[in-house]
């Protein structure tokens, strides 16, 4: 599961990396970024045009009749990797509203044994250069208390984890690089064999995890203390 991330890298320089157009204002670092909040996300919503945009966490399928009793019923923030192109709620984003996610860092919980709270990582890449999740995202239209209203919605594919993040957990997010980025978005794709062909763990020796303050435990914290190794 991927519950929590940062993002602290600015958007322009994010559009810029994914030669994206760019349709937002910079929201500022965030440090921990949970569940509901509205965060950049990149997609291409035709062939050859890839955009920058911002989109709830928290994936609302096109069909759900009511997007809050949907929120409450399900946790639809995170796909699994082994399943996502066959689920009722993620097959059709899978083939057609594939995005990605940009962090740079995300946090991950270890159990600790007995009755001690479990101790949080932050989980970067050694190179210091974001990393970007695999995703889908969704558009819903509808009304909302008589009001017609849009909701444009994602959520992060976890899979298996490399040898780094095992000893943490037993999901991490799939991380794509630069070179899958063109299969994983083009829309005119929608075979699932080679889309589910990318869903692998990121090498271990590319990134690094620190422990940090479980202080993240609150989504209401959101300072750069977060995401400082632990003496």
């Amino acid at each position: 599961m991927c519950g929590r991330y940062g993002l602290q890298t600015p958007v322009d320089e994010l559009a810029r990396r994914l030669n994206a157009e760019l349709a937002l204002a910079d929201p500022g670092p965030r440090y921990n970024a949970a569940p509901t909040q509205t965060l950049p996300v990149a997609r291409q919503p035709e062939p050859g045009r890839r955009e920058l945009i911002r989109m709830e966490w928290g994936l609302v399928p096109f069909w759900a009749k009511d997007p809050q009793e949907t929120r409450s019923k399900y946790s639809l923030i995170n796909a699994r990797a082994e399943s996502v192109a066959d689920k009722p709620a993620f097959k059709a984003a899978f083939r057609r509203r594939r995005a990605l996610i940009p962090a740079d860092g995300f946090y991950e919980w270890q159990e600790q044994g007995g009755d001690r709270p479990k101790q949080p990582y932050w989980i970067r890449l050694r190179s210091g250069e974001p990393m970007f999740f695999a995703g889908l995202w969704e558009g819903w239209e509808g009304e909302i208390n008589g009001e017609p209203k849009v909701i444009e919605s994602y959520c992060i594919i976890v899979g298996e984890p490399n040898e780094l993040l095992a000893s943490i957990h037993n999901r991490m997010p799939v991380v794509l690089g630069p070179a899958d980025w063109g299969l994983w978005l083009d829309p005119e794709v929608r075979d699932p064999q080679p889309l589910s062909s990318l869903l692998a763990p990121y090498p271990a020796e590319a990134m690094e995890a620190v422990r940090v303050s479980r202080r993240v435990n609150s989504p209401a914290n959101d300072d750069p203390g977060l995401i400082e190794a632990m003496a």
